[in-house]
């Protein structure tokens, strides 16, 4: 699979842009719409109220045989029963632990797998933080969205179409001790209910990722975005660093 960067101004003005870009958007749009897998969990193994394993409550009636709420039990064994209608559930305590957040998907094992079986691999994807917030991509690398805008959209590519649109800067961080390469890297955003995809715009102020971004060192891309006004109470915007390293999602409120 290959993989471009962020469409970016066009150079000389009118000059044909390249369609990389564009399909390695949709299939990153596609992996972003795939539904998430469903977990069931068996209520049975599950602990009770007080965090203990649940048990069954026996009551001594006098007579050495356990009873069930003063009814003695047959075999002299007795289970719990369910507790009347509209009892209340406990709630959580002041020290109770809140639900641990979704952690981060690992990067795609490309160990034994030749490149065609790897391209069949749909791309993790991380859960989603505010627009706010720095975003681990993978160790010792993280990305961060700035400078969030309205603008009026500039077209100077084929198939761009000018209006409304989102301006944003993309900044990724190598705290590693290497260089990092950031051909194949790639911005997009999708906007409303139902995930609509966006249309990247050559301005204004667009700007591309360098190829590579030196250890210990920042590198920024500037996107623009065509998205309708009344479009932007919910938009996510979608980091992807290759094809194996999970897609970091940033969403939010955008301005109008």
């Amino acid at each position: 699979m290959q993989n471009t960067t962020p469409s970016g101004p066009a150079s000389g003005g009118g000059t044909a842009r390249r369609a990389g870009p564009r399909l390695r958007a949709a299939l990153l749009v596609a992996a972003l719409a795939l539904p998430g897998a469903v977990v069931v969990v068996w209520a049975a193994n599950q602990p009770g109220p007080t965090g203990g394993a649940p048990s069954a409550a026996t009551v001594p009636d006098g007579t050495g045989s356990p009873t069930l709420g003063g009814i003695p039990a047959p075999g002299g064994t007795a289970t719990a029963a369910a507790p009347p209608s509209g009892t209340p559930t406990p709630s959580a305590g002041p020290g109770s632990k809140s639900a641990a957040p979704a952690k981060d998907p690992g990067p795609v094992d490309r160990k034994n797998r030749t490149e065609q079986e790897l391209a069949t691999i749909a791309q993790p994807v991380a859960p989603a933080v505010p627009f706010t917030q720095k975003k681990t991509v993978k160790s010792g690398i993280t990305a961060t969205i700035t400078e969030l805008q309205a603008v009026d959209g500039e077209a100077r590519g084929i198939g761009e179409i000018a209006g409304p649109a989102l301006r944003f800067k993309v900044t990724v961080t190598n705290g590693t001790a290497a260089a990092l390469k950031l051909g194949t890297a790639l911005v997009t955003l999708t906007y409303g209910k139902d995930n609509a995809p966006a249309s990247p715009l050559s301005g204004p102020g667009a700007t591309e990722f360098p190829l590579t971004v030196a250890a210990r060192a920042s590198a920024s891309s500037t996107v623009v975005f065509g998205v309708p006004k009344d479009q932007r109470a919910d938009v996510r915007i979608s980091f992807s660093l290759d094809a194996l390293t999970p897609i970091a999602v940033f969403e939010g409120q955008a301005p109008q």
